[in-house]
């Protein structure tokens, strides 16, 4: 019986053996993602020996950014030939690179290094002569080659937009009423496939600095471009002469001569009036407090939005001033005993104190408005025994 036994417990043993040598022969291995490069973006249009650089970037994933052994673009004239070919980097633009002088910037221009972004700065200076060229980007990773799709970029002649009949009021009244500013933007090129891409107006203070961002124009009609201005416009403008200058691009970033006008721009003071607050108050006796409600309105041509600040303060019966207080449109009852937020009354609970002077209190209404204009009414009130 014995030996039976341990004859018998041999067999188990390998057969535990054997089960762990397949199940390790049968573990799935999971075969690499595929290698893609995709555009993120691509060359605009382009004027025939520019020297102005312009970035192409791809997404090369399946790898990680280590992994990858080279991305390289190539680019191929209207017959098939390739003319040109040149790297992009994944490197922040951190190193010079001289594989394609001339139409290559040394720097790559990407942004940041080893996110799988690959990078390259370029002008129209790899084309001969107009015409279309193509052009895509492979890359190469751990045995695999992938490519993006070609891309068409068009070199060409371009001569810049003109633009004309430009239609602007020579005065803008504060509050205007809304009203239509435009101007005709034409490109010479249409003809051949070009034309007007984007039509901007700046302005400038009557000091000649710049104000704001570039407002876009809309397109109208074929060649008329514009938009729609109202009297928010002026908010915190000074009156002034202000200029207003356009300038238009087309499909091969060719830029016009800038054409302007300038208009004088008016921006009164906010208006004040109806206080209303009580004739009289009767000082409180020793140890409570007297509370009544101030309102104002005050309303600005150019909206609410130019209103900086509506405040009280008074000329005491011995001619000197209490603080000054601020009145609120916030429709916070419990708080400034506004009642309801943006109806262009402000108002604000103050209280008289046993200790106040009794006497004439000249309440100064005072309002501001972004650009530095005031106003100014006065009201009164006795505060009596």
């Amino acid at each position: 019986m014995k030996f039976r036994l341990r004859h018998s417990a041999i067999p188990l043993a390998l057969l535990a053996l054997w089960a762990g040598c397949s199940q390790d022969h049968n573990t799935a291995v999971s075969p690499p993602a595929p290698l893609e490069v995709s555009w993120l973006s691509t060359l605009p249009n382009l004027v025939l020996e520019t020297t102005v650089f312009y970035p192409i970037q791809v997404q090369v994933s399946g790898a990680g950014p280590q992994d990858v052994d080279s991305v390289k673009a190539a680019i191929e004239d209207q017959t098939g030939q390739t003319i040109a070919q040149f790297f992009l980097y994944d490197d922040a633009g951190a190193y010079l690179h001289n594989d394609a002088p001339g139409f290559c910037d040394s720097l790559s221009g990407d942004l940041v290094a080893n996110n799988g972004i690959f990078s390259r700065l370029v002008n129209s200076r790899f084309a001969s002569a107009t015409g279309d060229y193509h052009i895509q980007v492979s890359a190469w990773a751990q045995g695999q080659t992938a490519q993006t799709s070609p891309d068409t970029v068009i070199v060409a002649q371009s001569q810049p937009p003109q633009l004309s009949n430009l239609i602007l009021p020579d005065t803008l009244a504060s509050g205007f009423a809304p009203l239509q500013i435009s101007l005709e933007a034409y490109d010479p090129d249409t003809p051949t496939g070009d034309s007007v891409a984007t039509v901007e107006m700046r302005l400038f203070s009557p000091e000649g600095v710049l104000l704001g961002t570039p407002f876009m124009l809309e397109k109208l009609d074929k060649v008329l471009y514009g938009m729609t201005i109202s009297a928010n416009f002026a908010v915190g403008h000074p009156t002034g002469s202000y200029t207003f200058a356009f300038r238009a691009w087309d499909t091969f970033a060719t830029v016009s001569d800038s054409l302007g006008a300038v208009t004088c721009m008016i921006n009164l003071a906010p208006y004040l009036a109806d206080p209303i607050l009580p004739d009289t108050v009767i000082r409180p006796a020793p140890g409570d407090t007297a509370y009544f409600p101030i309102t104002i309105r005050c309303w600005d041509d150019q909206t609410l939005a130019d209103i900086v600040a509506v405040n009280i303060q008074a000329l005491k019966p011995d001619l000197t001033w209490g603080s000054l207080v601020e009145l609120f449109d916030d429709g916070q009852a419990d708080v400034s005993g506004d009642t309801l937020a943006g109806d262009s009354i402000y108002t604000r609970i103050v209280s008289i104190y046993p200790s106040n002077l009794l006497g004439l209190y000249q309440f100064h209404f005072r309002s501001q408005d972004q650009a530095g204009n005031q106003s100014e009414i006065v009201d009164s009130l006795w505060v009596i025994p």
